[in-house]
């Protein structure tokens, strides 16, 4: 590869830069209370798909790619939030599990409507022109009476912090958040989001006007249905399942010409 091939793929690839702007007491690295925000790998585990029989919930790739995409960022402290239904700010009262004074500043009810904010504890960067940052609650991670705000940040020029927000669904019932679990998912979005989605080539059709595709999904489906009918009448086991989207091959047993993983390899932090 030449020097100007190199040099315009590094000005390309994408870039994300993440700027602790809390003191190191609030990290929990230097804390022994069991406190502190933490920045982590998405975490492709979910306690609801370890429940499921056989843990059979993993072997939808398509939900254990988004459960380990980008960074979790978790919950400093453990506390319980009670909404009492008033619309204004301060009607969410706070307990927090330990050091009230301390914790109040950062989690608390400044936008009113039920909604509890995290003051976060980075400012975020991406690089090159264009890439965004998606905010969003972890993936497949559900919570009694509280909803995750979803956020798009341009965090390719944004030089402040953001939040993360928690819309309390239920008055007058308790809300619980633990200390260590993870509150929010960070995925970057490589390329120019906005331009290339308000440029893009997008058609519509039926499918039967198409007869490869029309084809390759008949082909599918009828797979599919046999593939039932012959678990449902004993011919194969009752574990045993079909693995073409999981292997990267389409129904006629091609290969994906594409980037397929059924794993994401966190890329490395460098410390500055």
């Amino acid at each position: 590869m030449s020097d100007t091939s190199k040099n315009s793929a590094a000005e390309t690839a994408l870039c994300v830069d993440f700027f602790q702007i809390v003191d190191d007491q609030m990290m929990a690295k230097n804390r022994t209370d069991g406190c502190g925000f933490e920045l982590q790998w998405a975490d492709v585990r979910r306690q609801w798909m370890d429940d499921t029989h056989g843990a059979f919930a993993y072997r939808c790739l398509p939900l254990t790619i988004a459960n380990q995409l980008g960074w979790h960022v978790t919950c400093p402290v453990g506390f319980t939030a009670f909404w009492r239904g008033d619309p204004a700010t301060g009607s969410i009262d706070f307990t927090f599990d330990s050091d009230p004074h301390f914790w109040k500043p950062l989690i608390n009810d400044q936008f009113g409507q039920g909604i509890i904010t995290w003051n976060t504890p980075f400012l975020v960067r991406t690089k090159p022109v264009g890439t965004r940052l998606l905010v969003t609650g972890p993936a497949n991670y559900f919570r009694r009476f509280a909803h995750p705000l979803t956020a798009v940040i341009e965090t390719d020029w944004l030089t402040a912090s953001f939040t993360m927000n928690y819309k309390i669904a239920v008055e007058c019932e308790p809300v619980r958040f633990e200390a260590g679990e993870p509150l929010m998912q960070l995925i970057p979005i490589g390329g120019d989001l906005y331009r290339d989605l308000q440029g893009a080539r997008v058609t519509y059709q039926r499918l039967i006007d198409d007869p490869e595709m029309h084809r390759l999904y008949t082909d599918w489906s009828s797979g599919r249905r046999e593939f039932h009918q012959a678990k449902a009448a004993g011919q194969v086991k009752p574990d045993d399942w079909q693995k073409d989207y999981f292997r990267g091959r389409d129904v006629d047993g091609n290969a994906a010409q594409t980037h397929h993983a059924t794993k994401l390899r966190p890329p490395v932090i460098e410390f500055k």
